[in-house]
């Protein structure tokens, strides 16, 4: 009545080898959710639809962004999530593209729209790098001397 069986030991070991797997299971989970980026895609394809003129903004819950013609991709603790957008945008990486997407006139931050064009064409070939997101996305659609183009920063 007393005596030991040996399926037993078996059983205890193969409790304690599930009990450690599902530890390391949910040890490894992320602390939060990924950013949303379909949000955040949304916003940018609502101004990059709209007439020239149209901006919007979106707090970003991300700690690292980046944005390659049609492709927003943010990544914060809880993963990395990635949307595709309607109309290829352009990061406004540079001071002067930072100023005509705050609000500033492109007559007023380029001598001309050639030179406005050259700093969207670079700024566009130099998005693909992840960077510091900010903590509040701005779209803005800017129409100036033949150049038409959606700043993103």
């Amino acid at each position: 009545m007393f005596d030991t069986h040996v399926d037993t030991a078996y059983v205890w070991v193969a409790v304690g080898v599930v009990s450690v797997a599902v530890l390391g299971v949910v040890t490894q989970l992320p602390a939060s959710a990924p950013p949303d980026a379909a949000a955040a895609a949304t916003t940018i394809d609502e101004v990059a639809t709209g007439p020239p003129g149209s901006v919007a903004t979106r707090d970003l819950h991300a700690a690292e962004w980046s944005l390659t013609g049609r492709q927003l991709g943010l990544r914060a603790s809880g993963g990395t999530a990635h949307e595709t957008l309607l109309q290829p945008v352009v990061p406004a990486v540079d001071e002067a593209l930072a100023a005509v997407l705050d609000g500033e006139r492109p007559s007023a931050a380029f001598g001309s729209p050639g030179a406005f064009r050259r700093a969207t064409e670079r700024a566009a070939t130099d998005g693909d790098q992840w960077r510091p997101a900010p903590d509040r996305l701005t779209a803005r659609h800017v129409a100036w001397g033949g150049v038409d183009v959606t700043l993103v920063g």
